[in-house]
């Protein structure tokens, strides 16, 4: 399914010339969209990661709920979709606004695994809210050749996320074998 600007302008009752008054095309009107929705989601993903025990906790948590929230989220699941997946990790991909966002709410956790040795000696922040938001577009664009439960997910991320990040990884628990995609 293609939405068009007309599409746009219409389900908001106001003219195309008004819609481009706020967005050049299509692709900021997507990334307008991703940006809104991202602040909304935001704030209950800090509530979320505050519950956590410590950093290598929060960034599992963290990339579980935003990935099973994007995909329960009826506005930011079409974004996701096959047909308009490479055009929404394009437009975000290249988003220095999204980055920005992202960065600046990472941040605080960052620095706060620094300052308690949680987090691995040379990391740079900003590089490191890159690596989180990648894994998280990776996960929402490519469902990849095996089917993961929830655990299985967090095993994971702990597994291969967390040990780019964390200065000493909790141990992996063991693995069960996921069941390949047919």
């Amino acid at each position: 399914m293609k939405t068009t600007v007309e599409d746009v302008a219409a389900a908001a009752r106001v003219s195309r010339a008004t819609v481009y008054r706020y967005f050049e095309g299509r692709d900021e009107l997507i990334l307008g969209v991703l940006l809104r929705e991202a602040d909304r989601f935001l704030g209950r993903l800090a509530t979320r990661l505050s519950a956590q025990p410590d950093f290598a906790s929060a960034v599992v948590e963290g990339v579980v709920f935003t990935v099973n929230n994007v995909r329960r989220d009826p506005h930011l699941a079409l974004l996701f979709a096959p047909e308009v997946a490479g055009l929404t990790v394009s437009i975000a991909g290249a988003s220095e606004a999204l980055f920005q966002r992202t960065a600046e709410f990472i941040r605080p956790l960052l620095e706060g695994a620094r300052e308690s040795g949680e987090l691995r000696a040379g990391v740079d922040l900003d590089e490191a809210s890159e690596w989180i938001l990648r894994a998280v577009l990776s996960l929402l664009t490519a469902p990849g050749p095996v089917e993961r439960t929830a655990a299985e997910q967090r095993r994971f991320l702990a597994t291969f996320l967390v040990p780019a990040l964390a200065a000493t990884p909790p141990p992996p628990t063991p693995s069960r074998r996921a069941r390949r995609r047919s």
